[in-house]
C-alpha cells in the first residue's frame, strides 16, 4: 500500500509530542505583536502561553498571517520525495489564507511530482475543534486506512465538528470584523455576551446574546452538552481564564454526564482573533 502523511498547521492546537508521536507534520502560522516581526507557531520551542496571554491582557495588538507558498512547498517537498502522498487539512479556510497557500503549494509541486497524491482538504475547523479530527484521522491511519479512504473519512468528520465559544472583551470581534464598533461599546456597556458557533461550512455565527458572562458560559456548556456524541472526549478552551474553563467542565459532568472534559490552553493564532477572556467548547457530535 502507498504510504502517506498527514499535513496540517499551527491552528490546531495539538501538544507536539503527539505530533510527534502519531507522525503529524504542523506548518506554522504566523503571529506577531504591535510592530514586532511576525513569529512562526509552532517553532520547535516550548511556547510560553501564560506570558502571550498576559500580552493580550495589556491590549497589545496581534496580527496573524498565513505561510508563505515557499514556505509550505519547503516543508511539503521532502515527503514527495521519499515517495510519500500528502493529505492537508488544517485552519478553515473562511479564517485563514493558510488553505490556499497550501492548495496553491500543491499544485506546484504536483507538476514536479506527477506520480504523487497531494490532498488538500478544507476541515472547516479551528484549534482543539481541528484537534479532534487530526486525532481521528491519526487513529484511521494507524488502523490501516489507505489514502483514499482517509480522504473520504476527512470529509465526512469534519461534518460532525462543533464549536461554541464566547467572549467578553467584543472590541477583538471588531478587530476581525465580526461585529460594528457600535455593537462592541453597546455590548459592553451593557454586558450583553455573543454566543458563536463555527458551523460546519467553517463560518462564524452569532447563535445567541445574552447578558452576562456566566450566562454566556452556561450558553456553551448547554449547547455542547445537547450535541456531544457518548463517550468522546469534550475540550474547553481558554486563555488564562481557568475558572470559567472549570466553571464550564463543572456543568458538563453533573448536567450531561460527559466523562471526558479536557481543560486545554487555545494556542496564539486563534487567542489573537478571541483575545484574552475567549471560552470555547469542542466536541464531536452524533
Amino acid at each position: 500500500m502507498r504510504t502517506y502523511k498527514i499535513f496540517t498547521d499551527g491552528a490546531c492546537d495539538l501538544a507536539e509530542d503527539w505530533c510527534i508521536e502519531h507522525q503529524v507534520t504542523v506548518m506554522p502560522i504566523y503571529y506577531s505583536l504591535a510592530s514586532a516581526m511576525p513569529v512562526p507557531f509552532p517553532d520547535g520551542r516550548a511556547f510560553r502561553f501564560d506570558d502571550f496571554y498576559e500580552i493580550l491582557k495589556q491590549g497589545t495588538p496581534v496580527k496573524t498571517s498565513a505561510p508563505s507558498l515557499e514556505d509550505c512547498k519547503e516543508l511539503m517537498r521532502p515527503t514527495l520525495e521519499k515517495g510519500e502522498d500528502i493529505l492537508y487539512t488544517g485552519l478553515s479556510s473562511k479564517l485563514s489564507g493558510a488553505f490556499n497557500a497550501v492548495r496553491l503549494a500543491a499544485l506546484d509541486l504536483k507538476e514536479e511530482f506527477p506520480e504523487r497524491e497531494i490532498a488538500v482538504l478544507d476541515s472547516g475547523c479551528a484549534s482543539h475543534g481541528l484537534g479532534l479530527l487530526l486525532k481521528q484521522l491519526a487513529e484511521q491511519r494507524e488502523k490501516g486506512a489507505n489514502f483514499e479512504k482517509i480522504c473520504q473519512f476527512c470529509t465526512e468528520a469534519r461534518q460532525h465538528i462543533r464549536h461554541f465559544f464566547t467572549v467578553s472583551d467584543l472590541l477583538y470581534l471588531k478587530r476581525g470584523g465580526r461585529i460594528s464598533g457600535t455593537t462592541a461599546i453597546m455590548g459592553t456597556v451593557l454586558q450583553i455576551m455573543p454566543v458563536m458557533q463555527m458551523m460546519p461550512a467553517g463560518m462564524i455565527e452569532n447563535v445567541a446574546k445574552v447578558r452576562g458572562r456566566k450566562m454566556a458560559l452556561r450558553n456553551i456548556a448547554d449547547m455542547t452538552g445537547e450535541q456531544a456524541k457518548p463517550d468522546t472526549s469534550v475540550i474547553v478552551g481558554h486563555c488564562s481564564n481557568v475558572e470559567d474553563a472549570v466553571f464550564v467542565r463543572d456543568i458538563l459532568h453533573r448536567k450531561y454526564h460527559i466523562r471526558d472534559v479536557q481543560i486545554q490552553p487555545l494556542g496564539p493564532i486563534i487567542a489573537a482573533h478571541g483575545g484574552a477572556s475567549a471560552i470555547a467548547c469542542f466536541c464531536i457530535a452524533e
